[in-house]
């Protein structure tokens, strides 16, 4: 039996034997409290109706399952339910209608169907036999109904329907509730299973690229240098022409396969040193200076801070962001590089004056291969976020359309030794 796992064994074996009991009692106390015989005689028959349908259709075991997976009844257990459900009623009426003591136990067959099948059409025909079977009790004449159960045995009976009633529904909270952390903790099995393996398959295909780009470097090196060669050896201007062009596309594959490899890194260790993050800006200006004279765009760095970092690693991605920022920004612009130290943590800001971003496109800035350049990647901005993070840092974009771009990088001074890499994003 699916349920046996949430719920005590000793309460399903005993069910239908405590079923057999109630209604047995049902009967002899209705019997000594010289109840008319006929009407004695047709709850029995009712009574053990209910406990053949409940041992046929295991109608006290499909609310418990429908906690853990969806149930599907059959027409001929649903049928029998919703019969069920109006015996109750049929009881109820020939035991004196709403002075009967059976009435609390109308409440029984309609909870479990309403867990079983929810707000549906079944559920509904539930609800249309429970609004007649209230309505007959209240409507029909008092004759019909048959006479009052005299005391103490009205009470007896009373008390005994609360504790069917109490019983029954009591085993059902018990097994939905042990259903129910069990399915949470296969879930949450399930969700970290699925996540270990993505994140190790994440791993496995960062690996396999970053190798895969490291080994189309040396076949595209060597195209570059017998395209480089044939264009001057070349004879006629037109074959020239083409041969610089496709020098140009090798140089922009090699540069896009460097931008990936760059991207990649970030998975290694840091190899972290105490240096100038001055020095560090003032390296890349130099390298970008020849690029921003031919622009028209001034470059400056102001301020300065002493940090543990993998100089390497923030060289790189100082250089991602000031070479998209000269990208930005037109003649007669500028792009200056901010650094400053407060409360334990460094500032990098990189400013352009440049044409900035309209609100959809800020949003997107960082996510891998988005970009608004014509042959650009968007790895670059990708992988420079990646580095602050994994300094322990982070890397903010603010934009406004026609008033610029400000990219904010903020560092510890010093190195947690865990510090692991993030994810990229």
């Amino acid at each position: 039996m699916v349920v046996a796992d949430f719920q005590p064994r000793w309460l399903w074996k005993t069910k239908s034997v405590v079923h057999v009991i109630i209604f047995s009692l049902f009967v002899t106390l209705l019997w000594r409290a010289g109840y008319p015989a006929w009407r004695t005689s047709a709850i029995a028959v009712l009574l053990f109706a209910n406990w053949l349908r409940n041992l046929v259709f295991k109608h006290h075991v499909i609310p418990v399952r429908a906690v853990q997976e969806p149930v599907c009844c059959t027409r001929p257990s649903t049928t029998a339910w919703l019969i069920g459900l109006a015996s109750q009623f049929v009881m109820v009426g020939l035991s004196g209608g709403l002075r009967s003591p059976f009435l609390v136990g109308t409440l029984g067959p309609l909870s479990s169907m309403l867990v079983v099948y929810g707000w549906s059409r079944e559920t509904k025909m539930a609800m249309r036999i429970v609004f007649v079977g209230a309505a007959s009790l209240i409507l029909l004449p008092t004759r019909w109904l048959g006479p009052s159960v005299p005391e103490p045995y009205f009470s007896q009976l009373a008390g005994l329907a609360l504790f069917s009633v109490a019983f029954f529904q009591t085993a059902y909270l018990i097994a939905m509730t042990r259903a129910l952390n069990e399915s949470h903790s296969r879930i949450d099995r399930a969700r970290e299973q699925m996540a270990q393996e993505a994140l190790a398959r994440a791993r496995e295909l960062e690996h396999m690229s970053a190798q895969l780009s490291h080994e189309l470097k040396n076949p595209l090196g060597a195209i570059k240098a017998l395209v480089q060669l044939a264009r001057r050896e070349a004879c006629e201007d037109q074959s020239r022409e083409r041969l610089e062009v496709a020098e140009n596309e090798v140089e922009r594959m090699n540069s896009i396969l460097q931008e990936y490899l760059s991207f990649s890194r970030p998975l290694d260790k840091l190899r972290r040193e105490r240096c100038s993050l001055g020095a560090l800006a003032d390296e890349v200006l130099g390298i970008v200076g020849a690029q921003a004279a031919t622009a028209g765009v001034a470059i400056r760095r102001a301020g300065e801070a002493l940090v543990e970092v993998d100089p390497r690693r923030l060289r790189e991605a100082l250089f991602n962001l000031v070479t998209n920022a000269l990208d930005a920004t037109g003649s007669g612009g500028k792009v200056e590089v901010r650094i400053a130290q407060r409360a334990g943590q460094a500032q990098v800001e990189v400013r352009d004056s440049g044409r900035g971003m309209p609100p959809e496109v800020l949003e997107r800035v960082g996510t891998p291969f988005f970009t608004t350049r014509e042959q650009g990647t968007g790895l670059g901005v990708a992988m420079a976020r990646a580095a602050f993070r994994q300094h322990g840092g982070s890397l903010e974009y603010r934009s406004e359309e026609g008033r610029g771009t400000t990219v904010v990088g903020v560092l510890p001074l010093q190195q947690e030794r865990t510090v692991g890499a993030p994810s990229v994003g």
